[in-house]
């Protein structure tokens, strides 16, 4: 029987694989971590794409929508750890003291983009279904409030991304510029949930969880982002800011 039907090899499935890893090129470390950067570029498409869906998502309660993104995290993780491995080969070769500092910035760098996308798939996508399952009304103005934010923090995670694949000192910059505006957009929207809290609506405390736990997830995403642009700006620029 075995012979008349033999086992067929179950073929595997893949998720997601690197665009621009190259082994060949480890032998050249200046050539393998432009390469690598690239692969974080790669990887950052993915998250944007989570981060651009997930509001709406949130707010329309689109379960759908929710699942896909969640799914989306599953190639982001892979891509990270072809990253890493990637970048463990380089660290093997014999490197000038500048591409050490490189190669231990793009680490750091992928580490932190994985984070964000572990924010979205792990913490935005449940408080979304909770939301659902709960039957949490959020109202227009606490909508606004929240997109507008949103956008801010997609802005600072996009050029972060940008400013590492491209080593863009200025978008680098700009991501540390915002932590400003994104303060008094924090500030302005925990003195928001505090009047809303009140409000004479069923379900209020639920929904102020919710909004509140949305808030703090999207400040999380913002310290992720800048930490991933700080790797990009010189050491002496950074001392400069402080």
């Amino acid at each position: 029987m075995e012979k008349l039907v033999p086992d067929k090899p179950i073929e595997e499935i893949i998720i997601a694989a690197p665009k621009y890893l190259d082994e060949e090129l480890l032998e050249t470390p200046s050539l393998a971590l432009d390469r690598a950067r690239l692969e974080i570029g790669h990887m950052g498409d993915r998250v944007k794409e989570m981060l651009q869906g997930i509001m709406a998502a949130i707010i329309k309660g689109d379960r759908i929508t929710l699942k896909n993104i969640a799914k989306i995290d599953d190639e982001v993780d892979i891509l990270h750890g072809h990253i890493v491995t990637y970048l463990g080969q380089v660290s093997q070769k014999a490197l000038t003291e500048e591409q050490t500092v490189v190669l231990v910035n793009l680490m750091a760098a992928s580490n932190d983009l994985e984070n964000i996308g572990d924010i979205i798939e792990t913490d935005l996508v449940y408080l979304g279904n909770e939301g659902i399952d709960t039957q949490v009304s959020i109202s227009e103005e606490t909508r606004e409030l929240l997109r507008k934010l949103h956008h801010v923090v997609s802005m600072t995670a996009e050029l972060a991304i940008d400013a590492v694949m491209e080593n863009d000192q200025r978008a680098a910059q700009e991501v540390s510029a915002m932590k400003a505006d994104i303060g008094r957009l924090m500030e302005s929207a925990a003195m928001h949930e505090s009047m809303r809290l009140v409000a004479a609506e069923p379900n209020r405390l639920a929904a102020y969880t919710l909004e509140i736990d949305i808030i703090e997830k999207l400040k999380r995403i913002y310290y992720f982002s800048k930490r991933m642009a700080k790797a990009v700006v010189p050491e002496e620029v950074t001392e400069n800011a402080v």
